[in-house]
């Protein structure tokens, strides 16, 4: 199974309503105040960007947003809130897919980094992500949200492998 298989029609169609906890104001509002604080005037990136529910709100903050996304039937669902010219959304692989333009923010939140099975996965994201960031200048900004699973007992973390910190990551 893939990520693209799990995120199919049918998931797409109750997405918003399965996560509703993950639309109270309360939950999303001080996301999108921190990413729209980060991007200042720039234009900023969506990887996994599903149904929108942070991409939608950024706008009314000054940010222009356009995002990256896997699953067709989750843009479907996007698209019934907002238009293509309003959100521009490129379908495929977050490691991977390039959009038109440099951003001052590229981020990816609730978890969809889990959706990248390895960390060699994960790493050509954070490339991709490096890849669309506006050279130089203050506002240059990744951003990850994830939750942090609960390890069980003697798992110390050890298969993990080390990879150069962040900084490596250089813009073309």
């Amino acid at each position: 199974m893939t990520s693209s298989d799990l995120w199919d029609e049918e998931t797409a169609e109750r997405y918003d309503e399965v996560s509703a906890e993950m639309f109270q104001p309360a939950v999303l509002d001080p996301a999108v105040d921190f990413l729209a604080s980060l991007a200042g005037a720039g234009p900023a990136l969506e990887f996994a960007i599903g149904t929108g529910r942070v991409a939608i709100p950024l706008p009314a903050r000054g940010v222009p947003v356009s995002g990256i996304e896997l699953s067709q039937p989750m843009v479907d669902q996007l698209r019934r809130k907002v238009s293509a010219d309003e959100l521009p959304v490129a379908i495929g692989d977050m490691t991977t897919v390039r959009v038109p333009g440099r951003f001052s923010l590229v981020y990816v939140v609730w978890n969809s980094i889990g959706n990248l099975r390895t960390q060699d996965e994960q790493v050509r994201c954070f490339r991709n992500a490096a890849r669309h960031l506006a050279p130089g200048g203050p506002l240059r900004h990744r951003v990850v949200g994830a939750g942090h699973p609960a390890l069980p007992a003697g798992a110390g973390g050890g298969a993990v492998r080390r990879h150069r910190p962040p900084s490596r990551l250089r813009h073309p």
